[in-house]
């Protein structure tokens, strides 16, 4: 068995945890760690550092209270894997020597383990005891080490509440730890860069309810000249821990509100207020945050030293004349960013949309998340909204598809910012901070479709008051602190008809009741009833009524054209399930109306709590509707293609 497969020296073994859950050996080659319960049963035998877990800790680490049957079994079974893996020339039935048995438990006792965790705790206490010397340079150089070895959300995809618990308490001291850093480069008078200060903004706009991030943001804009947009920041921050929270803010941060209005803060390098104290203060109850790609630990302003001025061409300074951008600024997405269908009816959620963009204060950044399931017209709702409120946003619309990655997203808008492709930083986190810095000044509107996940999203939403953003995406996972969700429905009857007429042309007047009863076989999805109405402009000697009348499966073959398929959208989704969702898929499918997760666990084979995560991500996948009770509804053209969607490869 080769090292990557699985086996090899227990020695030297490095493991990373803030991140997926990886493990190399000395000499860098991995190790195939098995699945995410397994790895997160040896992410408990590490952090026990060689005590012994009793069986019990181990089950509750687990699975909690939910503990399946055969969960002794399972446990004894990833045991035996790992034994494998950490001592592949041991003898069968030779006792373990370094996964060793106890009377209630087991122990892992390996040779000297790397893991990043501990570096990073260890990191940030000699970065305290820097501090407390009052060497602030040293502190945040290795502060910035110790972010570094992040490489996403701690533990990514491991169960149970032994990893949840670890997630939550390392995440935190992530969000302090980035305060501190930020709070360094206070300390240091390194926050005079432009790019540096958009990361600030960009990090306490993931934060909101952070009452340390809002100060440190408040002191660095203050001490850049933006004295204005420093007090908007505790207006904000003041408005939302009301709507969240409940209550004002800390004296701490209502004092540097305080100080910055009476213009008594010095702003001069190395002079802090108070309200940002080193020490951790974050909000009461502050919102849980997730680090990854959205905002890479990285360091988040220039090394030390003096500043290096950012070229001109690549950001553009706050207070230089701004040039407008062209009015709806053409940008060449990395797949075709048209909306499939043409816009109908919406008349609810158009106003509502119409009023958020329109209505919102100066030091707003209203966003809004428009979901839904495939073809159901959330790109063209977004187009109509934009087209209705230009004028609202002056400096243009910037329009991008994020299915190629949120770093290929973000390349296009800043080239759409004016900055050539050779002055195009390499970094997710450097390209977000350059797009921020390039809007601040700006009052644009960002159409950012095809959105799947909160990390790939949050580095493309505009952070400066005045800008705003619209976002599509068909799942309904998606977690914008501040946003509006907007629930994209079937279209109504008069609207569903209309679409449907139109597509079709003038040549099928005398074809009305054949129409209507068309438009009720699509349902109410509008990319099935402009490709029916498409197929017959096309086929003037197709008869409406061959269409509405067709079976199930020719009426989905025969929604086709202009090389769009309704099968087609609903495919892209279905390859993206997890195996265990596709099953519950074909297996639910057969329900004639509202269904439940007993139903369903039922009809699938499945336990009920297993049903309920794979219904979850069939809701976020936009295949499967939720509805009143705790039901989930299927779409007819969806539960037609589920009947006869491949089934998933067995396991």
């Amino acid at each position: 068995m080769t090292r990557e497969q699985g086996g090899g020296d227990a020695a030297g073994l490095r493991f990373r945890m803030l991140g997926p859950m990886t493990a190399r050996v000395a000499g860098g080659a991995p190790l195939a760690l098995g699945s995410n319960q397994q790895r997160a049963l040896l992410a408990v035998l590490l952090l026990r550092r060689g005590r012994t877990a009793p069986m019990a800790e181990l089950l509750d680490a687990l699975w909690g209270e939910r503990v399946p049957p055969r969960a002794v079994g399972t446990l004894r079974t990833y045991v035996s894997r790992l034994r494998s893996l950490f001592e592949p020339d041991r003898p069968a039935r030779a006792p373990g020597r370094l996964l060793l048995s106890a009377p209630d438990g087991y122990a892992l006792r390996l040779h000297g383990p790397v893991l990043d965790m501990d570096q990073f705790e260890r990191g940030l206490a000699d970065a305290a005891r820097l501090r407390t010397a009052g060497d602030t340079r040293e502190a945040y150089r290795t502060l910035g080490d110790a972010l570094g070895l992040w490489s996403g959300t701690p533990l990514a995809g491991l169960p149970g509440p032994y990893a949840e618990a670890q997630r939550d308490r390392l995440t935190e001291l992530w969000l302090n730890a980035r305060e501190d850093h930020f709070h360094s480069a206070l300390e240091l008078g390194l926050d005079r860069d432009i790019a540096a200060v958009a990361a600030l903004r960009a990090f306490a706009a993931e934060h909101p309810l952070r009452e340390r991030t809002q100060a440190l943001l408040m002191l660095a804009l203050h001490r850049a000249g933006r004295s204005g947009e420093a007090l908007a920041v505790y207006e904000v921050t003041r408005d939302t821990l009301d709507v969240e929270l409940g209550v004002p803010p800390g004296p701490e941060l209502a004092a540097l509100h305080r100080r910055l209005r009476s213009q008594d803060a010095t702003g001069g390098p190395g002079t802090v207020p108070p309200g940002t104290d080193p020490r951790p203060t974050g909000a009461p109850g502050g919102a849980r945050a997730t680090p990854g790609a959205a905002s890479a630990p990285a360091f988040p302003f220039p090394p030390a030293g003096p500043p290096t001025p950012a070229a001109p061409s690549a950001v553009v300074a706050p207070s230089a004349p701004v040039a407008p951008l062209a009015p709806a600024v053409p940008l060449a997405p990395a797949v075709p960013f048209a909306p499939a269908v043409p816009f109908a009816g919406r008349a609810a959620e158009t106003g509502l949309l119409a009023r958020l963009l329109t209505g919102a204060a100066d030091d707003a950044v209203p966003v809004a998340v428009l979901t839904g399931m495939p073809g159901i017209g959330k790109t063209a709702l977004a187009e109509h909204v934009a087209e209705q409120a230009r004028g609202s946003f002056p400096d243009g619309v910037l329009r991008v598809c994020l299915r190629g990655g949120p770093a290929e997203a973000l390349a296009r808008l800043v080239s759409a910012l004016g900055v050539p492709g050779p002055e195009l930083p390499e970094g997710l986190e450097a390209r977000a901070a350059l797009y921020r810095s390039l809007l601040a000044g700006r009052r644009v509107l960002a159409l950012l479709d095809d959105a799947h996940d909160t990390a790939g999203l949050l580095p493309l939403l505009p952070g400066t008051p005045g800008c705003a953003a619209l976002v599509t995406s068909t799942g309904r996972g998606l977690l914008v602190p501040g946003a509006l969700l907007v629930d994209v429905p079937e279209l109504d009857e008069a609207a569903a008809l209309r679409l449907l007429a139109a597509a079709a042309g003038p040549g099928r007047t005398g074809e009305s009741a054949a129409l209507r009863a068309l438009a009720g076989r699509c349902a109410g999805l509008p990319l099935a009833l402009y490709l029916a109405g498409r197929r017959l402009s096309l086929d003037p000697a197709l008869p409406a009524a061959a269409l509405a009348t067709a079976d199930g499966p020719r009426l989905l073959a025969e929604l086709r054209a202009d090389g769009l398929a309704v099968a087609e959208r609903l495919r892209r989704c279905h390859t993206r399930l997890t195996p265990a969702a596709a099953r519950a898929l074909r297996a639910t499918a057969a329900a004639p109306g509202a269904f439940g997760h007993a139903w369903a666990a039922d009809v699938s084979g499945a336990s009920e709590a297993a049903a309920a995560d794979a219904i979850d991500e069939l809701v976020d996948s936009g295949l499967l509707q939720p509805g009143t009770s705790d039901s989930y509804r299927y779409h007819p053209l969806v539960r037609q293609f589920a009947r006869q969607a491949p089934a998933p490869a067995a396991h």
